[in-house]
């Protein structure tokens, strides 16, 4: 059975991040860590991927019931070289699909929200652990966590991001809207 892919390019600072927090296959290949994560289509991710996919004109029948998401971490002298991609699998003889460009940034930014989401509760988890805690540590601690001091994150512009968040009362305002309800 022949299988077909369709590359989605994943942000490169939501690789370290996905990578440590799903499951999946992990190798080592040509001093790269690599992982593949099932994503099924009866769990969300699965299904908006599955609602963003296309089919181009003049395809056969489609039928979808997986996506794969590759990632890798690649250890260099200086840095750190993260790759990431999410993949269909289907069977090429009867399946044809495409993810616009829209779909694309769509799948993007939900990854960085749920990414943005777990930031803030790890910070709250740092916290409510110690009555001494402080932000930047607990800060600190994420971008180690997940190599993303790498990627330029810094502690202060998260603190900021922290602290207005926390200033709106409520974590995934961000799911929502932008802009304060009126």
């Amino acid at each position: 059975m022949s299988r077909s892919t369709v590359p989605v390019k994943i942000q490169r600072h939501l690789v370290p991040f996905f990578f440590q927090e799903f499951e999946g296959i992990e190798s080592v290949y040509l001093n790269k860590k690599v992982k593949a994560a099932k994503i099924t289509t009866n769990k969300p991710i699965g299904k908006i991927i599955r609602l963003l996919m296309e089919k181009p004109e003049g395809s056969g029948p489609i039928k979808v019931d997986k996506f794969w998401m590759f990632l890798s971490i690649q250890d260099r002298e200086r840095s750190k070289d993260f790759f990431g991609n999410m993949y269909k699998c289907v069977n090429g003889s009867n399946s044809f699909l495409k993810l616009p460009e829209a779909g694309t940034r769509l799948l993007n930014e939900y990854l960085e929200d749920i990414f943005r989401t777990s930031l803030v509760s790890y910070i709250e988890g740092h916290m409510a652990d110690n009555s001494k805690a402080e932000v930047r540590r607990g800060i600190d601690l994420f971008l180690v966590k997940y190599d993303l001091y790498e990627e330029g994150f810094g502690i202060e512009s998260l603190r900021r991001y922290y602290y207005r968040v926390m200033e709106e009362g409520h974590f995934l305002k961000r799911l929502q809207s932008s802009g304060k309800v009126k």
